[in-house]
């Protein structure tokens, strides 16, 4: 059923009762849309399972069909919940889940939240307070609760929001593959989940706003461990600004993570140039930060 089918047969009827009926309804609507992806998370979670008891990682193996056990016990927005700790992959594949499951369900909040906004209007206007009260304090504090929950799984140890997301309103620009810049997700193959181009080649983040940034982070791609890149990284205060260098990594041989930190300073763009890569001539990065 319909967020729209649910506010008009809900039209004729007022108070907790029609509460009741939203609340059914949109529970229905949202199982449906996560379902999908439940199915693909339970797969990951057994393959990585299978894989770690493989090579006698027992433990963590047993991380893994732990949550995987959460999983088939819960059911809608219920499975949205702490991310484990660890093993590094389990806990990648738990973050990406969370994300595509607030992705999914977005939509459908926003729709929900206007029904009861309308269904609160008229239960004022007929003097029905307290089953307007109700209706109105119901669901906003989930959202909200939500909305935090989903800052904390992008912010560091040390409390610090990374900006360079598009969820946050971030842009990317690369020759091919910007949207991964971007995405949250570190997880990536020979040919799927990085930005690239040819060499030499820029990847230009551009954040919403001026905001105060203390730290850059971002990851090559380093699936194979023994490839090597060089690069060069600016960045630029506002739109009318210079580009300015801030790391020249132009004859430092460098791979997987780079992290560079400095006194906080206002930025809006964030630009890579990526110069040499040791395996081929393309140039890849799978994930940008900016704290």
């Amino acid at each position: 059923m319909s967020i729209v089918s649910i506010i008009t047969c809900t039209s004729l009827y007022a108070g907790e009762s029609e509460l009741e009926r939203l609340k059914s309804g949109f529970k229905n609507k949202i199982n449906s849309v996560i379902a999908p992806l439940v199915k693909r998370h339970k797969t990951s979670l057994l393959s990585l399972e299978k894989s770690l008891a493989n090579v006698s990682n027992i433990e963590d193996a047993l991380l893994v069909r732990e949550e995987r056990m959460r999983i088939s016990e819960v059911e809608g927005m219920d499975l949205l919940a702490e991310v484990p700790d660890a093993p590094e992959k389990l806990r990648s594949q738990c973050q990406r889940f969370n994300r595509e499951m607030s992705s999914s369900v977005q939509v459908w909040e926003k729709k929900y939240d206007q029904a009861l906004v309308s269904l609160e209007s008229r239960l004022t206007k007929s003097g029905k307070l307290n089953e307007a009260l109700l209706v109105q304090n119901y669901f906003r504090r989930k959202v909200n609760f939500r909305a935090k929950k989903s800052d904390e799984d992008n912010t560091d140890q040390n409390g610090i929001l990374d900006y360079a997301l598009a969820s946050k309103g971030a842009k990317a620009k690369a020759q091919e593959g910007a949207e991964f810049l971007i995405d949250g997700k570190t997880e990536h193959s020979g040919n799927d989940g990085f930005a690239w181009g040819s060499s030499p080649t820029d990847f230009v983040i551009s954040l919403p706003k001026v905001t105060k940034i203390q730290e850059i982070n971002f990851l090559l791609h380093n699936e194979d461990k023994s490839r090597e890149y060089l690069y060069q990284l600016f960045v630029m205060r506002d739109d009318e600004s210079e580009w300015e260098m801030v790391a020249d990594h132009g004859k430092k041989p460098s791979k997987g993570w780079q992290k560079h930190k400095f006194p906080p300073v206002k930025l809006k763009n964030i630009k890579i140039m990526g110069l040499f890569n040791s395996a081929n001539k393309n140039f890849h990065i799978v994930e940008v930060e900016a704290r």
